[in-house]
């Protein structure tokens, strides 16, 4: 049965000596395996394999065959065209990262509407922002796309809930028995990047370098206890040298 679908490329690997096959986050059939044949004979820039990148945005036309793990794609093309994305190595670091989260939080063939537009949103947000703006954008995508898969640390740093433990998934009363115990300012910082709303008030959210990698560890630890099989991120060493 043939599909047309918006599709987000987590990953591509060559296959063959013409083909790919692609990792594809879809609108409407979540996340998919597709072989891509013939894409990969010729060297010119026009050839269609340049659009098959990580955190490219396609309009496809596919097969499903609900019995195969492998889908076929009879067509697609670009849906948007970044302007800046693959200009900036850090941009760039950030889109790889993304993608990588994803591929650890979308189960296989489960529709996640609400997390597909945050995401075609969030990577319009990065191609658009100038590149002084996104050192919180990980944070951000971190944090929303956990929360919009089903994970979320509940609460806020308050005087009766001071203490944010992340094996609980809250704010607590009293500190952790097991590591990492955050307290105080740090956990007052986890709090307000957990609840800003947006990436216009995570941007505003100033912190060092040292405070950006802390938070981001911790919420990387976050989704390590709740998601099961979470794998080591291999793109993390590469974000934290470019922005951190």
């Amino acid at each position: 049965m043939l599909h047309k679908t918006k599709g987000i490329v987590l990953r591509t690997i060559k296959y063959g000596e013409t083909s790919v096959i692609c990792s594809v986050f879809t609108e409407l059939l979540g996340l998919q395996s597709y072989m891509i044949k013939g894409v990969r004979t010729t060297k010119s820039r026009t050839s269609k394999a340049n659009l098959l990148f990580s955190s490219s945005m396609l309009d496809m036309v596919v097969y499903l065959q609900p019995q195969k793990n492998l889908q076929l794609v009879k067509e697609f093309q670009a849906a948007y065209l970044y302007r800046t994305m693959q200009e900036h190595v850090a941009k760039n670091g950030v889109a790889v990262f993304a993608m990588e989260i994803l591929m650890q939080l979308i189960a296989d063939h489960d529709p996640a509407p609400e997390l597909f537009a945050f995401t075609e949103g969030f990577l319009k947000q990065l191609d658009a922002r100038p590149v002084q703006d996104i050192a919180n954008f990980p944070l951000f995508f971190l944090i929303q796309a956990g929360r919009l898969a089903g994970y979320h640390l509940s609460g806020n740093y308050t005087p009766d809930t001071p203490y944010a433990d992340l094996h609980e998934g809250r704010y607590t009363a009293s500190l952790s028995i097991l590591p990492p115990f955050i307290e105080g300012a740090e956990a007052d910082t986890i709090s307000r990047l957990n609840a800003a709303p947006d990436l216009d008030t995570i941007v505003g959210i100033r912190l060092s370098n040292t405070e950006r990698r802390q938070a981001l560890d911790h919420f990387i630890t976050f989704l390590q206890l709740h998601v099961a099989h979470f794998r080591e991120l291999k793109s993390l060493p590469v974000l934290t040298a470019i922005l951190y």
